[in-house]
């Protein structure tokens, strides 16, 4: 189970799981936004503007459908289940609605969450204010009130330009942190502001910077005593006076004054740490992956090192680009990560952990596998296949998609050709050689230079094999390459790739890295 990425539906595996399992659970599920989330890729427009390579992330627009009106069903005439009286509630409020729907989808998946967390842990959900008060009731149904731990304000914009015309500027986000009494939490501190540090530690000597504070404590019962001529009831026992004062760590303002001690600048831990987040930036640049709504590592590290101990695993059910795994691998955690796109999964396999061992359940390994996925989810299918070229991308339409299932950029132009796009079409069932013409078409209409037409099993048709070398070749510097080419998943899992010159790395159009391959 440990160091593992999962492919499909978290609620299916994490039935898979066992009870009391995990010691911290982050999730960042859809926020019932409204919006589709999509990747886009650098240096591919077309001369309008308009960005050629796109993919869909997922999206976060939630209807009320048979689907929704079933899980909903399910959850009423579950009478044990723990959000069975939120929902009944929430039915009655918001009406048979989008956000009926998304509810439930969360209702049906934090049990289990609840059931793999140990009871030494925590679940820290995020979310935005969209939904976060009808989340915090079906949180507090699953887990608890008495375990609702604080609502965190993560400032997520540093915007000093509030670009809303009818509201306030959107600038956070919240995580909801639920965790049983008996929960692991190392406290965490943050550095003391410049002003303070001037105010209170404003003094000096041999050892550095310090502030003083006082050494009695009048109301707090202690006894009194005569420490160097003074009586009075003091903080310390008189054999912590006497070493504070062997080791010059007590000052007086008169002769006569009571005592104060030295706290020491480098001494001091610094503030402990509130639930109001504001000094944790956006996703940096040089840290993104170009996914969406990829959150910075810093929130993560904060999270982990706050929440869960230096032995304990990390689960991520909804873990997009993977950020919450990297992040624990880094602290030395061990992690399990869940998601329903299989190129997110191939994005943590190939990119952002691409020189780690990584054990990958539930995305093709061999071509049964992939007769499975084609079957069962012929889009996710579509994405995995054309994200086995590396440099090639799925498009961001997958109905609707006029004949382009997947594009690609080369890195340099054709000799012949004024276009350096790369379009792939895939086929998942029986070959239809009308269908192989219809993406002659796609390439002429779309100016590609190059073509590569994808199906499960290598196609055998000699007459088809003639028509895509009737479309001649393409040469980049010295080389030349098949315009139109003919692969298959079979050829893929026997290690035989289409013969292609260099692509630019869809992130930033540079030049791919050896080790990058998806």
């Amino acid at each position: 189970m440990r160091n593992t990425l999962h492919y499909g539906d978290c609620l299916n595996v994490m039935k898979e799981m066992p009870n009391s399992c995990v010691d911290l659970i982050y999730l960042d599920p859809p926020f019932n936004s409204k919006s589709d989330y999509n990747i886009f890729f650098p240096n591919t427009e077309n001369i309008s503007g308009a960005p050629l390579a796109q993919i869909i992330a997922f999206h976060d627009t939630w209807v009320w459908d048979e689907k929704a009106m079933e899980r909903v069903e399910r959850i009423k005439n579950a009478v044990a289940h723990p959000a069975r009286k939120a929902i009944v509630g929430m039915e009655t409020m918001l009406g048979q609605t989008g956000a009926l729907a998304y509810l439930s989808y969360m209702a049906e998946r934090l049990p289990e969450m609840k059931r793999l967390l140990k009871l030494t842990g925590s679940i820290y959900l995020h979310c935005d204010p969209t939904m976060s008060h009808y989340l915090k009731v079906i949180m507090d149904s699953i887990f608890g009130h008495g375990n609702y731990r604080n609502e965190i304000i993560w400032k997520r914009k540093q915007e000093k330009h509030n670009l809303a015309s009818k509201r306030l500027g959107a600038m956070h986000d919240t995580i909801l942190w639920y965790a049983h009494p008996s929960h692991q939490y190392q406290k965490i501190y943050q550095s003391y502001d410049d002003e303070y540090v001037k105010k209170h530690y404003k003094y000096r000597d041999e050892r550095g910077r310090y502030a003083t504070f006082p050494c009695t404590n009048e109301r707090g019962g202690n006894k009194k005593y005569e420490f160097m001529g003074i009586m009075r009831a003091w903080r310390f026992s008189l054999e912590n006076m006497e070493r504070l004062h062997r080791e010059n760590r007590l000052t007086q303002a008169s002769p006569k004054s009571p005592f104060r001690y030295k706290k020491y600048l480098r001494e001091a831990k610094g503030v402990p740490l509130d639930d109001l987040w504001l000094d944790i930036k956006a996703t940096r640049e040089n840290e993104s992956l170009g996914y969406p709504t990829q959150k910075p590592a810093a929130l993560l590290k904060r999270i982990i090192q706050a929440s869960c101990p230096k032995d304990g695993i990390v689960l991520d059910p909804f873990c997009g680009c993977g950020t919450t795994i990297e992040a624990a691998h880094k602290l030395n955690r061990a992690w399990v990560g869940i998601d329903i796109s299989p190129f997110a999964i191939d994005l943590i396999e190939k990119r952002r952990m691409k020189s780690i061992p990584v054990k990958v359940r539930g995305v093709p390994q061999d071509l049964p596998g992939a007769r499975k996925l084609a079957r069962e989810n012929p889009f996710d299918f579509e994405k995995w296949a054309i994200c086995r070229i590396s440099g090639m991308i799925p498009n961001a339409k997958q109905v609707g998609d006029r004949g382009i299932d997947g594009r690609g950029i080369l890195l340099n132009e054709p000799n012949e050709h004024d276009s350096k796009m790369v379009l792939a079409q895939i086929k998942g069932g029986k070959f239809n050689r009308s269908q192989l013409r219809d993406f002659f078409h796609v390439m002429e209409r779309e100016n590609a230079a190059m073509g590569i037409y994808i199906t499960l099993d290598p196609i055998t048709s000699s007459d088809a094999r003639a028509e895509a070398m009737s479309s001649g070749n393409i040469s980049v510097g010295t080389f030349q390459y098949p315009r139109v080419q003919l692969w298959s998943i079979r050829d893929y899992f026997g290690d035989k790739m289409p013969n292609m010159p260099p692509l630019a790395d869809p992130y930033t159009g540079k030049a791919m890295q050896a080790s990058l391959s998806f």
